[in-house]
């Protein structure tokens, strides 16, 4: 038996987009001209930590008030079990990932890394729900090969037509093979350019966002590492179209996406008051991208739980 939730904090001590939802939940109701977005991070097994925030955020009854769900890569998956409802599936899921069969360095420049194919026979032995009435839409972010352009996959109605999306979201150069065709089109990883979904879901309409962190707030790329750069830039330099240049910018773009978002949760900046995000601190121990640890990514997934519990529910007393 499940213990109830606890009580929610008053909506007026929340950052606007948490306080948008938490209202909505408490009335009963969208009908308060507003659209809601969740933007779920990814990152291979790293997602664990948006995970149990998303866990959380079912438990406390909130993922059915939002309207839309956004994801990028592996958070593309785990947009499509919030969407559907069952958040605890995608838990199953990522646990079930944690073996070799999944990644194993050892491929490299032989075959993939990461095999997203195995990845998503796990998913098909517990498939999201898609297009249920009442629940929010999925949108999955995914990256034109030849173009260079960001798309926008969705609202999608059949199961399969949102995992073949997906499946083109989390082809990640150089590590889990070649891009992936849907509708006619060759598609890549929605995080070359949009890691975080926040900018895509407010030119569609959103009015706000709720970024949902696979790292902490204050996690930058940086310079790449000595092994990912010299993959990259090896293997990355025979892949078509404009990915070798996404690969080279994709770092300082993802650094200038999540100091505007740090800017946002300080209220700051052109996002404030429009997003906000959900991130554990600096220090809390994160999945790597290639770490299959499943200790790590139950503990990952405890974590992302406490900073939602932390940032949304009353104290005790």
């Amino acid at each position: 038996m499940h213990s109830a939730a606890p009580p929610l904090r008053d909506p007026d001590d929340l950052p606007a987009p948490l306080a948008a939802l938490v209202r909505r939940a408490r009335a009963g109701s969208r009908d308060d001209g507003l659209r809601l977005a969740l933007g779920i991070e990814g990152g291979g097994l790293s997602v664990a930590m948006a995970c149990g925030m998303a866990l959380a955020l079912e438990r406390l009854g909130l993922t059915a008030w939002l309207d839309v769900v956004y994801g990028t890569s592996s958070g593309s998956l785990m947009a499509a079990y919030v969407a559907g409802g069952d958040t605890a599936d995608a838990e199953h899921v990522l646990e079930a990932a944690c073996t070799k069969e999944f990644v194993r360095l050892a491929r490299l420049g032989r075959s993939p890394v990461v095999s997203v194919d195995f990845l998503m026979g796990i998913v098909r032995g517990r498939p999201p729900l898609v297009g249920a009435p009442g629940r929010p839409e999925l949108r999955v972010l995914a990256v034109g090969v030849h173009d260079g352009l960001l798309r926008t996959l969705g609202p999608f109605s059949e199961q399969g037509d949102a995992l073949a999306a997906i499946r083109a979201s989390m082809a990640i150069p150089v590590w889990s093979g070649p891009a992936v065709a849907y509708g006619g089109d060759l598609l890549s990883d929605g995080g070359l350019i949009e890691s975080i979904p926040v900018d895509t879901p407010l030119a569609e309409g959103a009015t706000h966002v709720i970024a949902l962190r696979s790292r902490d707030w204050a996690y930058r790329k940086g310079r790449r590492g000595r092994l990912y750069g010299v993959a990259e830039d090896v293997v990355g330099s025979r892949l078509p179209g404009r990915l070798p240049q996404l690969i080279r910018e994709r770092p300082p773009r993802y650094d200038a996406e999540v100091g505007e978002l740090e800017a946002a949760t300080r209220g700051a900046g052109r996002l404030a008051d429009r997003v906000t995000q959900l991130a554990p601190e600096p220090g809390t121990p994160l999945v790597g991208r290639l770490q299959i640890d499943r200790d790590v990514v139950r503990a990952a997934i405890r974590a992302g739980d406490r900073v939602v519990t932390g940032a949304l529910t009353a104290p005790a007393g």
